[in-house]
């Protein structure tokens, strides 16, 4: 989840299209700097709070304070559901382009919403859809 939500696996075609191979360099290096401290991070507060049922909020108040963990929780969550709903928009085009042949998002218009509205009304709609089954699951 840190992979995709700090990378994106649309910013690894844009890093290609914009750097060609000179871009796995720098993948290598985001992944010595950034990923392995955090992964080395992550599985430390993981085996001090073992015993602990709540996540980063668990963390966050075993190292600060339960005000400084509320709100370290809220503003990663928060941040979160905006990364998804900004995200969905890769998906949106990438569907309208495997339905069309082309990107046809910007002469999406419905009422008074214009393209972006619409892009960002389905993004938003999509994000419910996967809530909704992720909280239903799914027996068929």
């Amino acid at each position: 989840m840190i992979f995709s939500a700090i990378f994106g696996f649309s910013n690894s075609m844009t890093a290609f299209y914009q750097m060609g191979y000179s871009s796995i360099i720098w993948y290598i290096v985001a992944a010595v700097a950034f990923f392995l401290p955090s992964a080395l991070m992550f599985a430390e507060y993981g085996a001090t709070f073992k015993e602990a049922k709540g996540g980063i909020y668990s963390w966050l108040k075993g190292s600060t304070n339960e005000k400084f963990a509320f709100i370290g929780t809220f503003i990663w969550l928060a941040a979160w559901v905006v990364w998804l709903v900004s995200s969905t928009q890769f998906f949106i085009v990438a569907v309208s382009t495997a339905l069309f042949g082309s990107d046809k998002t910007q002469t999406w218009g419905f009422g008074p919403f214009n393209s972006n509205q619409v892009v960002g009304i389905l993004g938003v709609l999509f994000i419910l859809l996967v809530t909704f089954l992720a909280s239903r699951g799914i027996d068929k």
